[in-house]
C-alpha cells in the first residue's frame, strides 16, 4: 500500500482508541490547519486568532447544526509535534460523535492520516531525527516499564548524540581527504590520517552494537516454555508465574491438553511463558497425543525450557528428564533444571533450582536464573544509556564499523592504498551513520519505517 507522507495536505486522525469512551481527541495538523479548522468552529475568530498553547472551548458546525460540544487545543507552527500548525479537537467519545465530527473535517479539507504520518512530518521538519522518530513507536509497544524507560532514553537522544559524538571524531579525517581530493598530487602534503581516532571511533560504534542484543530482548521478550512429566507441578508453577490460577491443577495426569500460554515482567524482561501437556509415553488419549506433539514443536521454538521434575519421584526420575529436554535444546536455547515439590522432598541435586510451586519458596531464585540467562549477571544499564532495539539500526552500525575496519587496514597497508580508496571506506562509514539518524535515508525505507506506527502517531 502505498502511503502519501510526501505531501503537505491537511491530515487528521483519531489519536485514541477507537470504540465508546468518556472523551475522544482527534488530532489535525497541516499548512494554514487551523484557519481550515475555524471554518467549522463556533467561535471562529477567536481559534483564527488564537496563539499556539491555548485551549478554546466551543462546538464543532456542520453548516448551521451543532454536532457536539469540544475543546481545542492549539499549536503554532514550529513549535509543534509536527513542527506545522496543529491542533487537537477533544470531543465526547462515542462512535457516532467520532465519526461525524471525521465526517466533517473531511468535507472540509482534510484528510485521514497515514499510519505514523505525524511523527514523519515530525522528523520531515527537523523535531526529532530518525532514532527518535522511532522511540515514538517504540514506547507506544513497551511491553514492561524497563522497555518503556529503554524507549524514553532513546526518545531523548541518548543514541543520536551517541552517533553525532562518533561523527564528530571523523570530521577531521574527512577533511583532510577531501583536501588530498580537492588538491593535485604534487601540490598538496601527504593526507595525514588520526588512526587513534579512527579507532576510538570504531570502539565506540562496536561499544552500541553490543547493546543490541539486550534492546532485542526488552523489545521483543523472550519465550520460556515449561516441559515435563505429567502431574509434575508444571501448571501450579505456570500460576506462581501469573500470580493468578490461570491453568487447572488437579491430582489427575495429563489435565492439560494444549499449551496455555501469556506475557509477563520478570525484572523489567517481557516473557511469554507457556505450560504444555505433560509428556509421557504412554497414553490411550488422541487428544493427549496431540497436546505432547505440540509440545514437542514449542520446546524447539523457545528460548529458554524449564525442565519440571516432581522431586518426590526421586533423583534417577528428574535426571532422565533433564537428559530427554536436553536432547530438545538448540544451539541458542537454554535449559533450566527446577526441582519442584521441594516441601515433599527438600534434598535438591546440585544442579537444580528447589522450588515449592505449592508455598512459593525457592521461586525467587528461579526468577533470578531466568534474568541472568537472559541479560547477563549484573546487567544494570541505567535509563539514560544508548541501547539499540531496531535492526535497521544494528545492520547500519555493523555497516559503518566494516568500513572504518577497512580504512584501517588501509592506512597501514606497507604497499599504500590510493587515498581517493581510503576516502571512499570513510564515507560510506560517515554516510551509514548519516543514515541511521534520518541525513541520508530513500523515500522507500521511510515509507516501511512509518508505515508500521499506529494512525494518528
Amino acid at each position: 500500500m502505498k502511503f502519501e507522507y510526501f505531501s503537505d495536505d491537511l491530515i487528521m486522525a483519531l489519536a485514541t482508541p477507537p470504540g465508546r469512551g468518556a472523551l475522544a481527541v482527534i488530532r489535525v495538523s497541516g499548512p494554514d490547519s487551523i484557519d481550515k479548522l475555524s471554518l467549522i468552529f463556533s467561535n471562529s475568530l477567536k481559534l483564527k486568532q488564537s496563539k499556539g498553547y491555548r485551549i478554546h472551548y466551543g462546538w464543532i458546525l456542520d453548516g448551521k447544526e451543532r454536532v457536539d460540544e469540544v475543546l481545542v487545543s492549539v499549536f503554532r507552527e514550529p513549535n509543534s509535534y509536527t513542527g506545522q500548525d496543529s491542533a487537537e479537537i477533544s470531543c465526547h467519545g462515542g462512535p457516532a460523535v467520532v465519526e461525524k465530527v471525521m465526517n466533517v473535517l473531511r468535507e472540509n479539507g482534510f484528510r485521514d492520516a497515514s499510519p505514523g504520518e505525524f511523527t514523519f512530518r515530525a522528523f520531515s521538519n527537523g523535531k526529532m531525527d530518525l532514532t527518535r522518530a522511532e522511540a515514538v513507536n517504540e514506547i507506544i509497544d513497551a511491553r514492561t516499564d524497563k522497555a518503556r524507560a529503554l524507549a524514553v532514553s532513546r526518545l531523548n537522544g541518548s543514541i543520536e548524540n551517541t552517533v553525532n559524538q562518533i561523527k564528530d571524531m571523523l570530521k577531521h579525517q574527512a577533511a583532510a581527504a577531501a583536501l588530498a581530493l580537492d588538491y593535485p598530487e604534487e601540490e598538496a602534503e601527504p593526507v595525514s590520517f588520526d588512526l587513534k581516532e579512527i579507532q576510538n571511533a570504531e570502539n565506540s560504534i562496536e561499544t552500541l552494537l553490543k547493546t543490541w542484543n539486550i534492546g532485542r530482548i526488552f523489545h521483543d521478550g523472550i519465550s520460556v516454555t515449561l516441559a515435563g512429566p505429567a502431574n509434575a507441578g508444571k501448571s501450579s508453577l505456570f500460576n506462581l508465574f501469573l500470580k493468578e490460577e490461570r491453568s487447572i491443577v488437579t491430582e489427575k495426569p495429563g489435565t492439560t491438553r494444549d499449551w496455555v500460554e501469556s506475557w509477563i515482567n520478570i525484572g523489567g524482561i517481557p516473557v511469554k511463558i507457556s505450560d504444555t501437556a505433560g509428556i509421557r509415553k504412554y497414553t490411550d488419549d488422541p487428544i493427549e497425543q496431540e497436546g505432547i506433539r505440540r509440545t514437542m514443536d514449542l520446546l524447539k521454538g523457545s528460548d529458554i525450557i524449564i525442565a519440571v521434575a516432581d522431586g518426590s519421584a526421586g533423583k534417577e526420575e528428574a535426571e532422565k528428564l533433564a537428559a530427554e529436554e536436553l536432547s530438545f535444546t538448540g544451539k541458542n536455547q537454554h535449559l533450566v533444571k527446577v526441582w519442584n515439590k521441594s516441601d515433599l522432598a527438600p534434598d535438591v541435586p546440585e544442579g537444580w533450582i528447589g522450588v515449592s510451586a505449592l508455598n512459593g519458596s525457592g521461586f525467587d531464585l528461579l526468577e533470578k536464573e531466568i534474568q541472568e540467562i537472559t541479560v547477563g549477571r549484573g546487567f544494570s544499564s541505567g535509563s539514560d544509556a544508548p541501547v539499540i532495539d531496531s535492526v535497521r539500526q544494528k545492520n547500519l552500525l555493523e555497516k559503518s564499523v566494516s568500513a572504518l575496519k577497512r580504512l584501517r587496514k588501509g592506512i597501514t597497508d606497507s604497499h599504500g592504498v590510493p587515498v581517493d580508496l581510503l576516502a571512499e571506506d570513510l564515507y560510506e562509514a560517515l554516510d551509514a551513520l548519516g543514515e541511521l539518524t534520518g541525513e541520508v535515508t530513500r523515500a522507500d525505507i521511510l515509507e516501511t519505517l512509518f508505515s508500521d506506527f499506529c494512525v494518528g502517531k
